[in-house]
Protein backbone atom coordinates (compact mmCIF):
# COMPACT_ATOMS: atom_id res chain seq x y z
CA UNK A 1 0.00 0.00 0.00
CA UNK A 2 1.32 3.57 -1.00
CA UNK A 3 0.50 6.63 1.26
CA UNK A 4 -1.90 9.23 -0.32
CA UNK A 5 1.16 11.44 -0.82
CA UNK A 6 3.35 8.88 -2.80
CA UNK A 7 0.04 8.18 -4.86
CA UNK A 8 0.24 12.00 -5.92
CA UNK A 9 3.68 12.22 -6.80
CA UNK A 10 3.10 9.31 -8.92
CA UNK A 11 0.23 11.36 -10.14
CA UNK A 12 1.86 14.21 -10.82
CA UNK A 13 4.68 11.59 -13.50
CA UNK A 14 1.78 10.16 -14.87
CA UNK A 15 0.49 14.26 -16.17
CA UNK A 16 3.87 14.70 -17.48
CA UNK A 17 4.40 11.56 -19.39
CA UNK A 18 0.95 11.50 -20.65
CA UNK A 19 0.93 15.64 -21.46
CA UNK A 20 4.38 15.01 -23.30
CA UNK A 21 2.31 12.04 -25.22
CA UNK A 22 -0.57 13.88 -26.44
CA UNK A 23 1.60 17.21 -27.29
CA UNK A 24 3.92 14.79 -29.11
CA UNK A 25 1.49 13.47 -30.70
CA UNK A 26 -1.07 16.33 -32.09
CA UNK A 27 2.00 17.88 -33.37
CA UNK A 28 2.93 14.53 -35.13
CA UNK A 29 -0.35 14.46 -36.34
CA UNK A 30 -0.23 18.09 -37.74
CA UNK A 31 3.44 17.63 -39.39
CA UNK A 32 1.90 14.57 -40.95
CA UNK A 33 -1.50 16.02 -42.39
CA UNK A 34 0.60 19.10 -43.53
CA UNK A 35 2.68 16.71 -45.47
CA UNK A 36 0.18 14.79 -46.99
CA UNK A 37 -2.15 17.80 -48.02
CA UNK A 38 1.10 19.78 -49.51
CA UNK A 39 3.02 16.06 -51.68
CA UNK A 40 1.98 17.11 -54.79
CA UNK A 41 2.91 20.86 -54.57
CA UNK A 42 5.76 21.37 -56.50
CA UNK A 43 8.83 21.87 -54.45
CA UNK A 44 7.51 19.97 -52.01
CA UNK A 45 10.58 18.46 -49.78
CA UNK A 46 8.78 15.66 -48.04
CA UNK A 47 6.32 13.59 -49.60
CA UNK A 48 3.84 10.82 -48.74
CA UNK A 49 3.91 7.47 -51.66
CA UNK A 50 2.00 5.46 -49.11
CA UNK A 51 -1.91 4.36 -50.25
CA UNK A 52 -4.85 5.40 -48.58
CA UNK A 53 -4.64 2.07 -46.18
CA UNK A 54 -0.82 2.78 -44.72
CA UNK A 55 -2.28 6.33 -44.42
CA UNK A 56 -5.61 4.88 -42.16
CA UNK A 57 -3.47 2.46 -40.16
CA UNK A 58 -0.69 4.81 -39.59
CA UNK A 59 -3.58 7.33 -38.00
CA UNK A 60 -5.12 4.72 -35.96
CA UNK A 61 -1.66 4.16 -34.58
CA UNK A 62 -1.33 7.85 -33.76
CA UNK A 63 -4.58 8.07 -32.39
CA UNK A 64 -4.10 4.39 -30.23
CA UNK A 65 -0.77 6.50 -28.45
CA UNK A 66 -3.26 9.70 -28.24
CA UNK A 67 -5.41 8.27 -26.49
CA UNK A 68 -3.27 6.20 -24.24
CA UNK A 69 -1.87 9.78 -23.65
CA UNK A 70 -5.28 10.84 -22.51
CA UNK A 71 -5.92 8.57 -20.42
CA UNK A 72 -2.36 8.91 -18.45
CA UNK A 73 -3.09 12.24 -18.14
CA UNK A 74 -6.65 12.06 -16.77
CA UNK A 75 -5.36 9.17 -14.56
CA UNK A 76 -2.45 11.58 -13.33
CA UNK A 77 -4.94 14.13 -12.50
CA UNK A 78 -7.30 11.78 -10.64
CA UNK A 79 -4.47 10.84 -8.43
CA UNK A 80 -3.54 14.29 -7.96
CA UNK A 81 -6.76 15.30 -7.26
CA UNK A 82 -7.85 12.32 -4.62
CA UNK A 83 -4.66 11.07 -3.68
CA UNK A 84 -5.76 7.47 -4.93
CA UNK A 85 -6.01 5.79 -8.16
CA UNK A 86 -9.03 4.93 -10.21
CA UNK A 87 -9.62 1.25 -11.27
CA UNK A 88 -11.31 1.81 -14.16
CA UNK A 89 -8.91 4.10 -15.52
CA UNK A 90 -6.14 1.13 -14.71
CA UNK A 91 -7.96 -1.10 -16.51
CA UNK A 92 -8.12 1.03 -19.19
CA UNK A 93 -4.30 1.66 -19.25
CA UNK A 94 -4.08 -2.13 -19.42
CA UNK A 95 -6.62 -2.98 -22.36
CA UNK A 96 -5.17 -0.02 -24.31
CA UNK A 97 -1.40 -1.75 -23.35
CA UNK A 98 -2.93 -4.94 -24.37
CA UNK A 99 -4.31 -3.67 -27.41
CA UNK A 100 -0.70 -2.50 -28.18
CA UNK A 101 0.82 -5.62 -28.07
CA UNK A 102 -1.62 -7.36 -29.89
CA UNK A 103 -1.50 -5.06 -32.97
CA UNK A 104 2.37 -4.85 -32.70
CA UNK A 105 1.98 -8.82 -33.11
CA UNK A 106 -0.43 -8.94 -35.74
CA UNK A 107 1.96 -6.17 -37.68
CA UNK A 108 5.04 -8.33 -37.49
CA UNK A 109 3.58 -11.58 -38.08
CA UNK A 110 2.05 -9.85 -41.12
CA UNK A 111 5.01 -8.43 -42.80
Amino acid sequence: LKSRSVIRELGFVLVFLGGILVAGMAFLIFWTSNMIVNSDKPGATSRFTGSKSDMMFMYAIFGLVLVFGLTSLVAGLWQIIFGRRNLMLVWIMLGLGAVFMIAGTLVQYLT
